[in-house]
């Protein structure tokens, strides 16, 4: 299996971010992982890098329910950004709303590969970034 160069994990939980990386570390899947509390941090790192094809991430899992800038808010923003970047990143929602009313919703940004529900299964965690 190819492994990932980096993989961002954007959650403001910080057990939730340490319990993601421990089982993507454990299967081996990714060169990097970078952790991010706040959305916005993310944005601002995606603009700033939006060229440079080796500092983009693999993949973004992204938290719906987060203070300051939400997921709904980042999908927003990042809907208007995505054709500016280099490369095809790959974002995955990874929540743990069982609403189904949040994965309809999700389901209608085109960029999003994903809708993933907390804690990461290994079965799960390999298919990232196949598709």
């Amino acid at each position: 299996m190819n492994r990932l160069n980096l993989i961002f994990i954007v959650d403001d939980d910080p057990i939730h971010q340490q319990i993601t990386q421990i089982m993507i570390d454990r299967q081996g899947i990714s060169n990097a992982m970078q952790t991010f509390s706040d959305a916005q941090e993310v944005l601002d790192y995606l603009q700033g890098h939006q060229e440079d094809y080796n500092a983009l991430p693999d993949v973004i899992l992204l938290d719906l329910n987060m203070p300051v800038m939400d997921g709904w808010d980042f999908l927003a923003a990042y809907s208007r950004l995505h054709n500016a970047l280099c490369r095809n990143v790959l974002i995955y929602v990874l929540t743990s709303s069982i609403d189904e009313s949040d994965r309809e919703r999700v389901s209608s940004y085109s960029f999003v590969k994903g809708y993933l529900t907390k804690p990461l299964s290994r079965d799960t965690i390999l298919q990232l970034g196949l598709d």
